[in-house]
């Protein structure tokens, strides 16, 4: 039978309203009580925790897109529109997100009878641009020095700074540093390292090497998380009164880095906490880094991803057009 989104009349912020059912010609649902099942039905399927995150966020951007413009039954005709719409204010990965997000929401429905097809199975999701070019700009040495310049000796600066670092210096990303554990750090030879668990990966199987100027960074936040009261596995915690001692989500995150952003007068749409991996990668390169070795710090499955940093760097140190004299 037709699946019907009847709306409330209030907007979506961060927990989804009860005003928002989910209505067939036999029953109506609380759209939460639809949505947990969806969640828990794509976990079983073997999703990981940062992806459910993410499809909620793009289940609840679907939601408000659909509030705002009064749309109750959405068809593949409203969906293409949507992202449309989406793909006028977001990269091309988070409009892309989103769409699985809708896509999978349906196409659980199928599955358990709700509706007899899914209107999101045919619209296909945004290209990317074949530019070799990054979106997100790195920052220059002074900004990232500023950035680091905002992390006093308080709890809160110690902590940032080690997160800051672990970025800037090791490239890793945000995800990596929300899903670290305390017990992911350890040695080899005479080197302290973080196993990290990678992009794609469902376990720390990969390497991450502090630099030897650095390791009094990460070893300062390590005393401090001791002297917390219920802190769990998690490396990086938070240090609020409602939630201390628990995992920094990747929002958690992501804020953190913007305000120090702010404090160190970093401005620019471009310049985003993913900015400090590919400031990491960058430098590495701009310094001597071998392509191995770039891959190697950076983690790329791929060469070519890796080679995308080096033509960049290239570019601008060692342009052809300097080459050229008349």
């Amino acid at each position: 039978m037709p699946i019907r989104l009847i709306i409330g009349n209030k907007v979506y912020g961060e927990n989804m309203t009860q005003n928002t059912i989910i209505q067939t010609d036999s029953k109506a649902i609380a759209t939460q009580d639809f949505i947990d099942r969806w969640l828990e039905n794509e976990q079983m399927r073997g999703q990981s925790e940062t992806t459910l995150e993410a499809y909620e966020r793009g289940f609840k951007r679907f939601a408000g897109w659909l509030i705002s413009n009064g749309i109750s039954q959405p068809g593949a005709l409203e969906i293409s529109r949507f992202r449309s719409d989406l793909s006028t204010q977001y990269a091309v990965q988070t409009v892309n997100l989103a769409l699985s997000a809708v896509r999978s929401f349906y196409r659980y429905l199928v599955e358990i009878g709700a509706i007899e097809y899914s209107p999101a199975g045919d619209v296909r999701g945004v290209k990317r641009s074949k530019s070799t070019r990054h979106k997100r700009l790195a920052l220059t040495v002074p900004e990232v020095r500023a950035v680091l310049d905002t992390c006093d000796q308080t709890i809160a600066g110690i902590r940032d700074r080690a997160m800051i670092m672990l970025m800037v210096y090791c490239g890793l990303r945000t995800v990596e540093v929300h899903r670290a554990n305390n017990d992911d750090l350890g040695t080899e030879g005479e080197r302290l390292v973080l196993n990290v668990q990678g992009k794609g990966h469902l376990e720390a199987d990969e390497l991450a090497i502090i630099p030897i100027s650095q390791e009094p960074v990460l070893r300062a936040w390590i005393s401090e998380r001791k002297r917390l009261n219920d802190v769990g596995k998690a490396l990086f915690v938070s240090l609020s009164n409602r939630t201390q001692g628990q995992r920094l989500s990747v929002r958690a995150i992501r804020n953190i880095i913007k305000s120090r952003y702010e404090l160190a007068g970093v401005f620019g749409d471009a310049k985003t906490t993913h900015s400090l991996r590919h400031t990491a990668i960058t430098q590495a390169i701009k310094n001597g880094a071998s392509p191995m070795q770039a891959q190697a710090m950076a983690r790329h499955a791929s060469f070519d991803t890796t080679l995308g940093y080096i033509h960049e760097v290239n570019r601008i140190e060692n342009p052809a057009e300097d080459l050229i004299s008349y």
